[in-house]
């Protein structure tokens, strides 16, 4: 009986004001070389460079919880949903609001 291939599953947990570079994300894909991962982002609020995530992962699976919603929560949810057998954790980042804008304008 041929062994299966394990799904892998990459989270990325972005509680609020908290970012997540797409281009850190896309390099964390390209690490799995051609084994197809499903990605969940689970954001607390919606993250200052959703459109930027969405362009870099077109595929993953958003899920939008209402702002204030612990990390803890949100990694829950995610788990929840995962459909991998291996599951990678990626937490964003705290930015101040004037990183945030530089974010954007950089991953635009």
């Amino acid at each position: 009986m041929p062994r299966r291939t394990p799904r892998v599953s990459l989270i990325v947990v972005l509680p609020e004001n908290h970012v997540v570079s797409p281009a850190r994300l896309a390099e964390g894909l390209r690490a799995h070389g051609e084994q197809e991962v499903d990605v969940l982002v689970a954001c607390a609020g919606q993250p200052t460079n959703l459109a930027a995530l969405h362009q870099c992962v077109g595929e993953a699976q958003f899920l939008l919880a209402p702002a204030g919603t612990s990390t803890e929560d949100l990694r829950q949810l995610a788990m929840r949903e995962a459909p991998g057998d291996i599951v990678t954790l990626v937490s964003g980042t705290l930015v101040s609001e004037s990183c945030a804008d530089a974010e954007l304008f950089m991953t635009s």
